[in-house]
């Protein structure tokens, strides 16, 4: 097997302190030179984590040894060996908001100073809650008037609190069009009528919607109102953002606002994640043990790691993997658990693990449906 990409955690010591990061209080550590020369003929390597690369003593020569296509992603508020980085890589992703609360530390005027310097090759990444989904325009207008394509990301919430914050609704939008014309008296006729044998308008539902390889997670749609008209309200967004970028000539990366089962692939799929200690990862998400709050419940999320760079070659490395990338290599090895009636309470789903045995599980991911992205 032959891995194509790779993300290394340059550092996990971050100089910001952003409410939904899933990697606070991590020990600051710094990659090791000699780990990343190591990482000899991928493709493409993408270089961050959950810390901030540029504060890196030796980003430059990290970066200078790498023979491939680079990708940087910052928060813009290092100076230090920028403009010399931005003429090695390939992209620079600058992740970016104008409230400066969220991202405390944050300075939007030291962004707009760098903007100038990325001559085409920038990525503005925005993480997009009810905070700041009214300025998104803004930051549309912002970057794609300085040649910058825009890249948003649903929040991947660490607790309830930013979860409440969140735009979109994980269940899939196929079943909840099908369903958008009822309410709850549907559901107790269909109780009412399946206790006598009869709920033939659900029985038709039910066939429709399990036909065409879904399940129904009803309760959660009739529940989740209020989610479900923000979500469409932030595609809204989209569209009027998708036109601004369109009269720059800048790409839009844009979030899904609702899940879809039958249409999941990994961005991590033929690639791995490095952390700054040479522990690897099937991806940043699995990289540490850490919370999240998903599907109206939480979980706990336990460190996933198959390898160390450390103590082991590549080739030894890609044989360890090699089961888990087939099994995500097609997400429907993992169940989409937004669309399951009992994912609320689910003991599986709340210690990462689901009904197909898998553990670790990607059955949760908000990445494999595109409602969260990332410059992999």
């Amino acid at each position: 097997m032959k891995m194509e990409k790779v993300q290394i955690e340059i550092t996990s010591k971050c100089n910001l302190s952003c409410e939904y990061c899933l990697g606070k209080n991590l020990n600051g550590k710094f990659i090791q030179s000699n780990l990343v020369e190591k990482l000899d003929g991928f493709k493409e390597y993408i270089l961050y984590g959950y810390g901030e690369p540029f504060l890196h003593p030796n980003i430059k020569e990290i970066i200078s040894s790498i023979d491939g296509k680079l990708t940087i992603s910052t928060n813009g508020m290092v100076d230090k060996n920028f403009k010399e980085v931005v003429e090695l890589v390939d992209k620079v992703g600058i992740s970016a908001d104008l409230d400066e609360r969220v991202r405390k530390g944050l300075k939007f005027s030291k962004i707009v100073d760098k903007l100038k310097i990325l001559d085409g090759k920038g990525v503005m990444q925005v993480v997009v809650t009810k905070d700041n989904l009214s300025k998104i325009r803004d930051l549309a207008e912002i970057a794609a008037s300085n040649g910058l394509d825009f890249l948003a990301t649903n929040v991947v919430a660490p607790n309830e609190s930013i979860y409440k914050k969140s735009v979109y609704f994980e269940c899939s939008k196929r079943n909840v069009e099908l369903t958008k014309e009822l309410d709850e008296t549907f559901l107790i006729e269909a109780i009412k009528g399946l206790s006598k044998g009869k709920a033939e308008r659900y029985k038709k539902l039910l066939e429709k919607i399990y036909g065409a390889g879904y399940s129904l997670n009803l309760l959660s749609i009739f529940d989740s109102k209020d989610r479900i008209e923000l979500a469409y309200k932030a595609e809204k967004v989209f569209e009027e953002i998708e036109d601004i970028t369109k009269s720059y000539g800048v790409e839009l990366i844009k979030p899904e606002f609702f899940g879809d089962s039958k249409n999941r692939e990994c961005p991590y799929k033929k690639g791995m994640f490095v952390r700054a200690d040479g522990l690897i990862s099937p991806c940043m998400l699995f990289a540490y043990t850490h919370n999240e709050f998903v599907n109206s419940h939480k979980k706990l999320v336990e460190q996933y790691t198959f390898a160390d760079l450390n103590r082991q070659e590549l080739d030894k490395i890609f044989e360890a993997f090699v089961y888990f990338e087939k099994l995500r290599h097609d997400m429907e090895n993992f169940p989409w658990c937004a669309d399951c009636p009992y994912v609320r309470g689910c003991w599986y789903a709340e210690k990462n693990i689901d009904c197909y045995t898998n553990e670790p599980s990607c059955s949760e991911c908000l990445y494999s449906c595109k409602i969260a992205r990332c410059l992999m």
